[in-house]
């Protein structure tokens, strides 16, 4: 297994572990609104986990794959920050998320680029 292809699997994986997190924090830390909210972001995490290690040649996949785990850090620093501010909570699952993101764009700007360059 060539590099490229270990770190897509490593960014689908992580994606896939970051969408059942994302649902199993509704059974931590209840299921308020932005819980939900959080659910459905991870719902989506999971497909395109899926799609990543699917579809291989796909320069789409990889651009989504970028924004949403973009997004997702961003909402989820801003969301811990609150949460930290207005009640004393420390959310973990936001933790590791953010973790994942921070690895995820990486590795999908990377492929993007490589994949761009190749044709």
């Amino acid at each position: 297994m060539e590099k490229d292809e270990k770190l897509r699997y490593v960014a689908g994986i992580l994606l896939i572990i970051s969408a059942i997190t994302h649902n199993l924090q509704l059974f931590v830390h209840g299921f308020s609104s932005h819980q939900i909210g959080a659910a459905l972001y991870g719902a989506i995490y999971g497909i395109l986990g899926i799609l990543l290690i699917k579809f291989k040649e796909s320069k789409i996949i990889l651009l989504i794959c970028i924004v949403f785990p973009t997004i997702g850090g961003i909402l989820g620093v801003s969301r811990f920050m609150l949460m930290l501010n207005e009640e004393n909570v420390i959310n973990y699952f936001i933790v590791f998320h953010v973790i994942v993101d921070i690895i995820v764009v990486p590795i999908c700007i990377y492929l993007f680029l490589k994949l761009r360059k190749k044709e």
